[in-house]
């Protein structure tokens, strides 16, 4: 049976005056306009499901640039769209005239606009939409109606369907159907038609059977989706159940860490003033006993240059058989001018921190090799490259220990005890200090 347009919609004829009314009934908005944001997500997602095609839902997703967690715009499904399009117009009420308005383009209008609804008609109207005999229910309804006129606006239909079904009528301009010949036998005749008539019955019945499987599939589809909504929003009540309990939990945590570190900060206090009186205690012996080493080096100095006065006057007076005596002299006073007083700074005692005991007197050893001779080969000693006057002297394989000529002429300072790789680190921390 081929598919049917209904009828251009006619105006309603005016009610008889001596009718009574009960009461005024509303009207519906001419636009067609619905409030959609007061449905629940569910129920709104699956009318946009119905009323829209995926095409249609597409564009607006894609228009009122619409997100889903976890899902790129283009993969989404059209029951994933549907569902974004109806979290926004529950969110915001004047996004649901974008559906409203491709309803309006493709329909012109909601249907029975002019009539007014009780809820029993209402439901009937529904019954009527989704049923498969929607057109004969139709006009079933309008030809029983007591009002001829109301019955006369099915007789158009009624027309334009003989026509499609039936051919034209006499008179009518149009293709005549066949006559059948004289000698063919009326029973044939009747077979034959007969057969053409369960022909047709079983192509409609396939029809049938498509349209309900179709039907059967999108209820199937409709009620899967349901159910992974449904099981999506349990899963979003007990992931916020559980932040909730995790949130409370952590506040409970911090009122507590917060009550502890109170009670900590004045025992903290106490330690630190405790440990910084330590430390100046050991600074002052540290820095007595410099200083009580720099004067023993200073009446050494004295000494050796004392006995280097007394062996050169010593050398200059005797005789020629003592010349050895008088050049070993002469050595050790040499060895002595070179000699260096070394300078231990601060920096150098914090850099000992960290490293074992094994380097920390490996390091010892080469500042006390590098104070009696700065020039010993086993040093390898390298000027610092980017700051001048600084000198490092190898350890260990990746230990250097760096130093510098002090403002006296016979000091060395030894600065810092470091790892090879932080070199460069020391060169431009030590750039900044100066700058």
């Amino acid at each position: 049976m081929p598919k049917v347009s209904p009828p251009k919609p006619r105006k309603k004829p005016a009610a008889k005056p001596s009718r009574p009314k009960k009461a005024a009934a509303r009207l519906p908005d001419p636009s067609g306009d619905a409030p959609l944001h007061e449905l629940e997500r569910d129920p709104l997602s699956v009318f946009l499901y119905l009323a829209i095609t995926p095409e249609e839902s597409r564009a607006l997703v894609k228009e009122l640039g619409l997100q889903v967690p976890g899902f790129r715009q283009e993969a989404l499904g059209d029951v994933q769209r549907c569902d974004a399009l109806a979290d926004e117009i529950r969110y915001r009420p004047e996004v649901r005239d974008r559906p409203l308005a491709l309803l309006r383009k493709a329909f012109g209008g909601p249907p029975l606009a002019a009539a007014p609804l009780d809820p029993v008609a209402a439901g009937d109207l529904l019954a009527v939409g989704d049923s498969e005999h929607g057109l004969a229910l139709s006009l079933w309804r309008v030809l029983c109606d007591p009002a001829p006129e109301v019955r006369a606006t099915a007789l158009p239909l009624l027309a334009q369907l003989a026509r499609e079904l039936y051919g034209p009528v006499e008179g009518e301009e149009g293709p005549q159907p066949a006559k059948p010949r004289p000698e063919e036998d009326e029973p044939e005749a009747l077979r034959r038609k007969l057969a053409e008539a369960a022909a047709e019955l079983g192509r409609a019945e396939e029809r049938l059977a498509q349209a309900r499987r179709k039907s059967e599939e999108r209820e199937a589809k409709l009620q899967e989706w349901l159910k992974s909504a449904r099981a999506r929003e349990a899963q979003a009540v007990d992931d916020a159940a559980r932040a909730r309990a995790a949130l409370e939990g952590a506040q409970a945590e911090r009122q507590r860490l917060d009550a502890e570190l109170r009670a900590a900060r004045g025992s903290a206090e106490a330690v630190e003033a405790q440990r910084a009186r330590a430390a100046l205690k050991d600074a002052e012996a540290r820095l007595a006993s410099v200083e009580s080493r720099l004067e023993r080096a200073r009446q050494r100095e004295e000494e050796l240059e004392r006995a280097l006065r007394d062996s050169r006057s010593a050398t200059a007076s005797a005789p020629a058989g003592a010349s050895t005596g008088a050049e070993e002299e002469a050595s050790e006073a040499e060895a002595a001018a070179s000699w260096l007083f070394p300078i231990y700074t601060r920096e150098f005692y914090d850099s000992l921190e960290g490293w074992d005991r094994r380097i920390q007197r490996a390091a010892f050893k080469q500042a006390h090799l590098l104070a009696q001779d700065h020039r010993h080969p086993s040093l390898r000693a390298l000027p610092l490259e980017g700051l001048p006057g600084y000198y490092r002297v190898r350890v260990a394989t990746d230990v250097r220990l760096l130093y510098r000529r002090g403002e006296r002429q016979n000091a060395v300072e030894i600065l810092s005890l470091i790892d090879r790789e932080d070199l460069d680190r020391y060169v431009r921390q030590a750039k900044t200090r100066q700058a």
